[in-house]
């Protein structure tokens, strides 16, 4: 079922007016689910099963901090938003977790779009100078 007015109303009022603004300033839609789990950078993950929400639209992460992006999410938490998965990473066992082989790496934020961006240094002369005007005594 495509989204409806309705469903945008029953989801306002199940989550309360604070959450309903920040969801609509953050996803842009208005979700209501049950919480799935929270992994170790604070991201909470939610899903919702119910009938009238969009198809392949059930799962999705609530960001700790306020520049987001999809780099801020654990590789299984990435898989089970994802659909590639049906069990959330902290509903397995010891037996089916994977260990990774590398050492973990401290995440890097990636900084597009504020002023930690990154910009290359340019060895291209510019095509324009700028233009300081000569200033003379007037006689």
């Amino acid at each position: 079922m495509s989204t409806s007015l309705v469903r945008v109303i029953r989801n306002a009022y199940r989550v309360g007016f604070k959450d309903y603004l920040a969801q609509m300033m953050a996803i842009g839609d208005t979700k209501y689910g049950t919480l799935v789990g929270i992994d170790r950078f604070g991201n909470k993950f939610f899903e919702n099963k119910e009938e009238d929400e969009i198809h392949l639209r059930t799962r999705w992460v609530q960001y700790k901090e306020k520049y987001y992006d999809v780099s801020q999410i654990e590789p299984g938490w990435h898989g089970w938003l994802g659909y590639l998965v049906d069990t959330p990473p902290n509903a397995l066992d010891a037996a089916h977790t994977t260990v990774r082989k590398q050492p973990e790496v401290s995440r890097v934020h990636n900084g597009t779009g504020t002023r930690d961006a990154y910009v290359p240094y340019s060895t291209v002369k510019p095509k324009f100078e700028s233009w300081t005007p000569q200033i003379k005594e007037r006689v």
